[in-house]
């Protein structure tokens, strides 16, 4: 007569921890970094969407329109001049969850879409040991 064995020994269910153990400790670190660049990525893609998005509506709308960022809360907010003091808040957009370090947290473009006020604003993206660094040039232009 034969015996049907129900389950698995104890020295197999070890085997088993101790294989997925090994391959966890061989795929985590490579992964960690994966997703340390693509916050990064995500954080400047954003950024130039909205770096565009700015100088454009200082050309469309003929005024000066600024990007300021607020980097504890990693957002960026597109404005509008309305009159000399007053600005029009068009909307605040999260640029991901990467860290944001930069020279200048407004950047100005004026009607031509040219920059306006500090030239050179370098905005820096990191998270783990990933980092990317863009620029804006005097003339409105994003350089990464």
């Amino acid at each position: 007569m034969f015996h049907v064995r129900q389950g698995f020994t104890l020295p197999e269910l070890l085997s088993v921890i101790v294989i997925i153990g090994i391959l966890t400790s061989v795929v985590t670190p490579p992964l960690g970094r994966a997703l340390d660049q693509a916050a990064v990525h995500e954080g400047v893609e954003r950024f130039a969407a909205l770096h565009a998005t700015t100088r454009q509506l200082a050309i469309s709308r003929n005024t000066v329109a600024r990007l300021e960022l607020d980097r504890t809360q990693r957002t960026a907010a597109l404005s509008v001049r309305r009159t000399p003091a007053a600005w029009d808040t068009v909307g605040t957009y999260p640029l991901g969850s990467a860290s944001i370090a930069c020279s200048n947290p407004t950047i100005l473009f004026g009607p031509l879409g040219l920059g306006y006020g500090t030239s050179n604003t370098r905005v820096i993206f990191s998270r783990g040991a990933a980092a990317d660094t863009v620029t804006t040039s005097r003339t409105g232009r994003l350089h990464r």
